[in-house]
């Protein structure tokens, strides 16, 4: 279930300087399959894990002043001296998804499209202006699914100029994956409005979630 979209300001994701944060509730319901997060592996067979990468600096010519990993500079294998290669589908595991082979993957057809235009009377999911195009909240590449409750018609501005995620309000911990966004303040915010338009039981799952508070991070290449 779609229930806002806001903005993560800064250069932290794929080169954009914004993008644009989709919060859900139930991700499971867009498509997305929850894997415990794994940790990369290397092609001589080491585990990669942070503390692994971190001390495959060592080995570097310019440590110990070498850019961060976490801020994209690159890591040797201290195991085997080299670069690791990887691929598409370590880095969705990292993140603690099952990632959609590629031949599986199939485009939003123009009946989809325009069903998803009309379900918001034309209008861009984030700012109400004239949508042009139709985005997956949840990517195809994590699950996503061609349904309607995932599909996001968004103007121009809001599609070519922002990079796109999706943040799961149930999921406390997946939002160190977000940048300058709380998700405390967030959920706070939504557990308000939706007392204003009484749905109790949202509210009482909400309370229990704030009561038990954001959990450690789980992802081992995120700096929370």
């Amino acid at each position: 279930m779609y229930i806002a979209s806001l903005t993560e300001p800064g250069n932290r994701h794929h080169n954009r300087t914004n993008h644009l944060v989709f919060v859900l509730l139930n991700a499971e319901s867009h498509g997305l399959a929850r894997i415990q997060p794994e940790p990369y592996t290397c092609e001589c067979g080491e585990t990669l894990t942070a503390e692994v990468l971190d001390k495959g600096d060592e080995s570097k010519s310019s440590w110990p002043n070498c850019k961060s990993w976490r801020d994209g500079g690159r890591k040797k294998c201290p195991a085997c001296d080299e670069y690791p290669s990887i691929g598409r589908d370590q880095h969705i595991r990292a993140r603690g998804y099952e990632p959609t082979p590629k031949d599986d993957i199939k485009n939003v057809t123009q009946h989809q499209r325009e069903e998803a235009l009309e379900e918001h009377d034309g209008q861009c999911i984030a700012c109400s202006n004239d949508a042009e195009y139709v985005k997956r909240m949840v990517p195809p590449r994590y699950g996503g699914s061609r349904e309607l409750k995932n599909l996001a018609p968004l103007c121009d501005h809001h599609y070519e100029d922002f990079g796109h995620m999706f943040a799961d309000l149930l999921q406390p911990a997946e939002w160190y994956q977000i940048h300058s966004i709380s998700w405390r303040e967030v959920a706070e915010s939504m557990r308000d409005q939706y007392a204003d338009q009484g749905a109790g039981s949202f509210v009482e799952t909400l309370d229990e979630l704030l009561d038990r508070g954001q959990p450690e991070n789980p992802y081992p290449y995120i700096d929370g």
